[in-house]
């Protein structure tokens, strides 16, 4: 009497992460996701430069943002501060992107950040100006009243502007040693979006716009001389800044089959 067949096996549930063979690169788990997540964290030189395309995208949404908010402030009131913390926020975010996510040179991380905060602060000034050049209204009044006020152990005063009309000036405005009762030329954006300042500010000069857009284009060329500086590094083979200390956060990029491809001899 034979022996009665073996039973066949009990399908199993296919593996919701896909197949895995053999040789395969391992997953990125726990804090490598963050660099290291779908397609555009792959080690490839096409996510690469898709890596620095979002890097320069999230970066000049961010100076805009940050440089009309700065053209808006009044500087009498907190955001001289605050404003100041944002810029320098902003400004990381760039800087984390750089090294972990480009693999930049430390010089190259150092520059990107301090040619953000240059755009941000200095791009609110030459936008104020542009806007006054562009629909800026020129009115006479007197001080009316000042504030003195202080805020982390930086004094100034405040002041508060009626002019000739009869109405007031809606924000106060930064001054110095004022008089009550002293004749001032304000100028004011209708809109709102610069901050009204003393004198006659319609005609601006092209001078900063300039220089806030040449390092602007110099931070752009950073950011992709910095991506080619993370490729030479996987294709020779030898650590980027980032990845150096935290071989574990790139578990993909130093299985990728072109890691050390062009590695010396």
């Amino acid at each position: 009497m034979s022996a009665p067949p073996p039973a066949a096996p009990e399908p199993t549930a296919p593996d919701p992460r896909g197949p895995d063979p053999a040789g395969a690169p391992p997953r990125p788990r726990g804090f490598a996701r963050v660099w290291e997540a779908g397609r555009i964290g792959a080690p490839t030189r096409g996510a690469a430069w898709a890596r620095c395309a979002v890097t320069v995208l999230v970066t000049a949404v961010a100076t805009a943002g940050v440089s009309a908010g700065w053209a808006h402030a009044t500087y009498a009131g907190a955001f001289a501060v605050a404003g100041v913390a944002v810029v320098v926020l902003a400004a990381t975010v760039t800087l984390l992107l750089t090294v972990y996510w480009l693999h930049g040179s430390l010089g190259q991380v150092m520059a990107a950040f301090f040619l953000v905060v240059f755009c941000m602060i200095a791009g609110g000034f030459a936008l104020s100006g542009a806007v006054f050049a562009a629909r800026g209204e020129v009115s006479h009044g007197v001080i009316a009243s000042y504030t003195e006020r202080t805020t982390l152990r930086t004094t100034w005063d405040a002041c508060r502007v009626r002019l000739d009309d009869g109405s007031e000036v809606g924000r106060e405005i930064r001054c110095g040693r004022p008089h009550v009762g002293e004749r001032v030329t304000v100028t004011q954006d209708p809109s709102g979006l610069a901050a009204p300042a003393f004198g006659d500010r319609t005609c601006g000069s092209p001078a900063l716009p300039a220089v806030v857009g040449g390092a602007f284009l110099l931070l752009v060329a950073v950011l992709v001389r910095a991506t080619a500086t993370g490729e030479r590094h996987r294709l020779a083979g030898t650590p980027s800044p980032a990845e150096g200390p935290n071989p574990g956060y790139y578990p993909r990029r130093l299985a990728s089959p072109d890691y050390g491809s062009r590695r010396a001899a």
